[in-house]
């Protein structure tokens, strides 16, 4: 009798031992690695506003002529590039990373892929030559309009991302022209082109360092990014018109360019810039 009554008192103890730790542990398995979907949510990127300025280097460049002894090779495409483009993200993705913190997984938002609307004023510089007593100096300046989609994949919460891009779009004509002066002359001549709107195919690549990473937001607001854009545009004169300017006169002419010839835009360009996301 005795000893029934000690085994049911075991047999009590360990019922209560038993619930005791079940509570515990489901008291921990809530306030562990367990995500409230309501609260901790990272915020995705409504939109992204790029500034950048660079330098293109002149692709498939043309032999215009020669200065002194020295040729010129030279691309339209070649010289000073300032850029703003607008970037709308189509595939947002929230990352959990589980090694994030001691006591939860960390969530952070990227843009796994996004379209870019861009825009710039273009610069050429470079390309004077010579031909007896004229000296001929260009001037090229264009406005892009271009449409593109980017991929981007990141290292990490607040670390670097790297993103690849394809695109096309159209130059349009600002300055375009071509100005000789002769020496030991007032005469000037200026040639003035006017092309068919150009198109142009753009690849590019580039990294993106967060500067203002918020662990609470899962985001950036602001972003440093170098980038490297291989372009390829060719321009096409059919037609020119020439302005001879004297002391006393001003003359104009159009000249058919036969069937017309092909002048390169292509060009590589090297940019830094400022991008400010929305979120």
């Amino acid at each position: 009798m005795k000893l029934q009554k000690m085994k049911t008192n075991y047999a009590i103890a360990i019922l209560l031992l038993s619930s005791i730790l079940l509570v515990y542990s489901d008291s921990n398995a809530q306030t562990g690695d367990v995500i409230d979907p309501n609260t901790d949510q990272s915020l995705p990127t409504l939109l992204s506003l790029k500034l950048s300025g660079g330098y293109g280097i002149g692709r498939a460049r043309q032999d215009l002529g020669s200065n002194g002894t020295n040729p010129v090779w030279w691309s339209a495409g070649q010289g000073v590039k300032m850029d703003l483009a607008l970037d709308i993200p189509l595939l947002p993705i929230e990352v959990i990373n589980s090694d994030g913190d001691e006591n939860e997984p960390q969530r952070f938002s990227i843009v796994g892929l996004e379209m870019e609307l861009g825009t710039g004023y273009h610069i050429s510089t470079g390309g004077v030559w010579t031909s007896g007593s004229e000296t001929t100096t260009p001037t090229y300046t264009y406005v892009p309009v271009t449409l593109g989609f980017n991929a981007r994949a990141t290292f990490g919460a607040g670390m670097p991302s790297v993103y690849i891009g394809a695109g096309g779009g159209v130059h349009l004509k600002a300055i375009y022209e071509d100005n000789t002066s002769i020496a030991n002359s007032s005469t000037a001549i200026k040639k003035t082109y006017d092309p068919p709107i150009p198109f142009e195919l753009y690849g590019l690549m580039g990294l993106e360092i967060p500067l203002m990473y918020s662990t609470d937001d899962g985001n950036s607001m602001l972003d440093l990014f170098v980038q490297a854009r291989l372009t390829e545009v060719t321009n096409y004169i059919y037609k020119y018109t020439v302005t001879t300017t004297t002391p006393t006169t001003i003359t104009n002419g159009v000249v058919i360019a036969g069937n017309g010839f092909g002048q390169t835009a292509s060009n590589a360009a090297f940019s830094i810039g400022l991008k400010y996301n929305l979120y």
